[in-house]
């Protein structure tokens, strides 16, 4: 600003400065108390959001679909996803079927309760499900397992057993060969005698032995899916219920004879650990920062006195912001959460200017109060300069359909302000209260090297920076977007590492599109168009849940006749006692080691040595065999259960299906769903992405996780580019009516288009992708790198030479003004919430950026084209 134009700005910031230190004291108090009184606002009523979700603007087609889906199919709204792994498919289905009956007890808890594939319907019609080879194979192998079934019922005991088994061995001694699959019955039990001879558990799988193949991943895992009555009145209103569920769980687990192990994700369980992950970062990081920022001060300023001044000013300004945004919004995002650390990093820049102007405009005897009015004539008209170049590049993502960010613009932006107004008023007011009066003469040695350097490398150096800045031009273009909301959280919770391993299963993956038909027909024509795609693993509607063939597997199964009376038969033998089992334990073992008479048969002969060896472990320990009773017995009752339930289905059709799992395809508006899987790993963006535009090929209106996650990138994508361009062009414009001279604002703006193009390289260069958190860093980059051009370039026109501004106090406040603000921008990179700790990354190294190019770049081109820099020349 040329002193003609900027005289009555300089004198109103003089007068402002003057009147706060002539009422210092009152202006103090004034200012504590109101802080007392916001801070108290701001800590009762604070919430957060970690919806990611909701950080677009509601209004968008892809949002308002998402919302009418969960408006027409509201019991998956606000949900999270038990999954319960077992280390055999009776232990999860047990645990499932125990903890689903715990928490529909409780309904003050849990409004809805969902466990698909399980209840009274499917353990009547469960066979009828499999494909009809799997289930001849399976008849087949009831009726070879007929002997034993048929022991077991009459006798569920080691005795009755083993009793059977060494029939059966004696039989296969005599005849040469087994008369049922003898090997893997061996197999099964072998393991189940070793561990109770090392003293561990491994209850025994009827449900394996039943099988022709072991169980898959998928059949060892269950689900349930839970609505929980939420308390939005505390800042994790699904706290409590995810707790209580935690408990549930752990009686369940403590009750079973196996392991299982019970994880929690989805919706509700990622908000609730991101919420933690968020805000025990943001403590820290706002902890951190300050501690930083403060000693950072101290080294720069040297004075106890004013550095207390200025921490003093940040803290009051930063309650000040936070109850702004508390008033204005209501709650935080995961984004705008971190708007404490940068207030405390960007807010501190105009007290060091402040500060470090007063101790360079101190002298013997002058009076605190004509220091401080000298101080805000130097460099008040910068710092009013400074606060709207700041703000606009916060305030640029106002009007951007990125929700989120745009309330952290809104926040950050006022935060400006209210930081700017606290050094020129607050901060004087402490300065004149208690503030160094004397003044420390530096030594100036550094400078005027500083100065000798810059007039005879700075023409160099500024060509150098320019050319790298063309040189990485090409790498900048190369940046990318990481869409996935999962990337920005903390990767060591439970709820991401559950999720993470389920979009790696199709078949389990959550990551399915939603689409919503008319009619049944729609329904079932769409089905069939969406299942041919290459991207789809299958479509699934009412109508998948009716099984195919179904007079086929009816005959099938009505073979099984001879089991139907061998089931619903009585146990007719008392309980055996200790010496009972032990007895029939020594005789299966006797028989074991009659079978290497046999010609052949060496699989047979390998198991039965195994299991004779396990069992001669145990032949003298009534306790052992105590156990071992136990762990062969533990699931018997409940697969024998099964089974009579599942030998006499009844015909299944759309209309005989449970309520519960019909409600969840046909909607009471009458709106059937379709659901879509992926054949595809989601984690892959480039699937994700052709996984959704292929089907909305088809069925444009689909919608669910993968559709908010690929438009809300392109969204925020556009955002960042609106928001830069936006925040460029106001900057640009307000420098060129302020200063006046289309060499100074090219001046002011070269180090930030240099630093923007290094710092967009960057996230090539360390993989560093942009996402929804960091996409904050161009733009506010913009105002940070404006910020400090402006104090050098203003500096330069007072002193009307370019590299005489290295000799004074403007570089040293551009310095630790610079590292203040990478000190807080820093601690974010701690967090263990990824999208935050990106976020201080990519904005210490684009802060780097800025430092490098405003330091040591900028002074060149002040010499070769700032303010008499033909004359800087000539000396040089």
């Amino acid at each position: 600003m040329r002193k003609t134009e900027s005289s009555s700005v300089h004198a109103f910031l003089t007068r402002w400065v003057s009147w706060a230190s002539h009422w210092a004291k009152a202006i103090s108090l004034t200012a504590f108390l109101l802080t007392a009184i916001f801070g108290y606002y701001a800590a009762t009523n604070l919430s957060i959001q970690t919806d990611t979700d909701e950080m677009i603007d509601p209004n968008l087609p892809f949002r308002q679909a998402y919302r009418a889906f969960d408006q027409t199919f509201p019991q998956f709204a606000d949900s999270f996803l038990i999954v319960i792994d077992g280390e055999n498919v009776e232990a999860a289905e047990i645990a499932a079927r125990r903890l689903t009956e715990k928490l529909t007890r409780e309904p003050q808890t849990f409004r809805t309760v969902y466990a698909p594939g399980m209840g009274q319907f499917f353990d009547q019609n469960g066979l009828l499900y499999l494909d009809t080879e799997e289930l001849s194979d399976l008849v087949d192998r009831l009726a070879d397992a007929q002997p034993v079934l048929t022991a077991l019922v009459q006798d569920p005991s080691l005795r009755g057993f083993f009793d059977i088994l060494t029939l059966g061995v004696e039989d296969t001694v005599e005849d040469g060969a087994p008369t049922y699959d003898m090997a893997r019955i061996f197999d099964e039990i072998a393991p189940v005698a070793e561990a109770v001879a090392a003293g561990a558990d491994a209850p025994l799988s009827w449900q394996r032995l039943l099988e022709s193949a072991p169980p898959t991943a998928d059949e060892l895992r269950r689900f349930i899916l839970v609505q929980p009555v939420q308390d939005f009145a505390k800042l994790q209103p699904a706290k409590a219920a995810l707790a209580r569920t935690r408990s549930l769980a752990g009686e369940v687990t403590a009750e079973l004879p196996g392991q299982v192990t019970v994880r929690f994700t989805g919706k509700i369980a990622l908000n609730t650990e991101e919420l933690k992950s968020v805000s025990d970062g943001a403590v820290t990081a706002g902890i951190i920062s300050l501690i930083l920022v403060s000693f950072i001060l101290a080294i720069g300023v040297r004075s106890a006195r004013l550095v207390t001044a200025a921490v003093l000013t940040l803290i009051s300004g930063l309650i000040w912001t936070a109850a702004f945004a508390i008033f204005a919004i209501g709650y935080l995002n995961i984004i705008s959460v971190a708007f404490a650390v940068l207030f405390i990093g960007l807010g501190v820049d105009f007290a060091i200017h402040f500060v470090m102007r007063y101790q360079e405009e101190r002298a013997p005897g002058h009076p605190r109060r004509d220091v401080l009015q000298r101080t805000a004539r130097g460099v008040g008209g910068a710092l009013a300069l400074c606060a709207p170049t700041t703000a606009l590049a916060f305030y640029a993502f106002t009007p951007t359909a990125y929700a989120g960010l745009a309330q952290l613009g809104l926040i950050s932006g006022t935060g400006i302000f209210v930081a700017f107004f606290g050094s020129l008023t607050l901060l004087p007011a402490l300065i004149s209260l208690f503030g160094p009066s004397e003044r420390k003469k530096p030594s100036g040695r550094f400078a005027r090297r500083a100065r000798a350097f810059e007039r005879r490398y700075g023409r160099i150096i500024a060509y150098c920076g320019i050319a790298a800045g063309i040189a990485v031009a090409p790498v900048a273009l190369k940046a990318e977007f990481e869409f996935d909301p999962l990337k920005l959280k903390d990767p060591d919770t439970e709820s991401v590492r559950t999720i993470t391993q389920l979009l790696a299963e199709s078949d389990s993956s959550p990551y399915t599109l939603q689409v919503l038909t008319e009619s049944p027909e729609e329904a079932q024509e769409l089905e069939a168009r969406i299942e041919a795609l290459a991207e789809v693993d299958k479509a699934v509607t009412l109508a998948s849940f009716v099984p195919t063939h179904q007079d086929e597997k009816q005959e099938i199964l009505a073979d099984t006749f001879f089991l139907t009376p061998i089931l619903l038969g009585d146990r007719t033998e008392p309980a055996p006692t200790a010496g009972e089992n032990t007895a029939a334990l020594a005789a299966l073992r006797d028989a074991l080691r009659t079978l290497p008479r046999i010609e052949g048969l060496d699989a047979l002969k390998a198991s039965g040595k195994r299991l004779e060896n396990a069992l001669t472990a145990l032949d003298s320990d009534a306790q052992a065999v105590g156990r071992l009773e136990a762990q062969l017995m533990a699931y018997l009752p409940f697969t024998l259960d099964r089974l009579r339930a599942s030998l006499e289905p009844g015909e299944v059709t759309t209309a005989s299906l449970p309520a519960d799992l019909a409600g969840r395809y046909l909607a009471e508006n009458g709106n059937y769903r379709i659901e879509v899987f992926p054949a595809d790993d989601l984690s892959d963006q480039d699937a994700l992405r052709r996984f959704v535009e292929a089907v909305q090929t088809i069925a444009p209106g689909a919608t669910g996780s993968p559709v908010q996650m690929v438009k809300s990138g392109d969204i925020v994508v556009d955002a960042m580019r609106q928001a830069t361009i936006t925040a460029f062009a106001l900057i640009l414009v307000f420098l060129a009516v302020i200063l006046r001279s289309v060499r100074a604002v090219l001046l002011v703006l070269a180090p930030v288009v240099l630093a923007g193009i290094l710092t967009a390289a960057a996230t090539v260069w360390f993989g560093i992708p942009f996402n929804f958190a960091n996409v904050i860093v161009l733009p506010l980059l913009i105002g940070l790198g404006v910020d400090s051009g402006i104090h050098l370039v203003l500096r330069a026109r007072e002193e009307q030479a370019g590299e005489a501004v290295i000799e004074t106090s403007t570089p040293r406040a551009v310095l630790f003004s610079t590292l203040t603000t990478i000190g807080s921008f820093g601690s974010l990179a701690i967090s263990p919430h990824q999208g935050t700790a990106s976020m201080g990354l990519l904005l210490t190294i684009s802060i780097l950026c800025i430092l490098i190019f405003t330091l040591i770049v900028l002074p060149g081109m002040l010499t070769i084209w700032g303010p008499n820099a033909k004359k800087s020349v000539a000396k040089t």
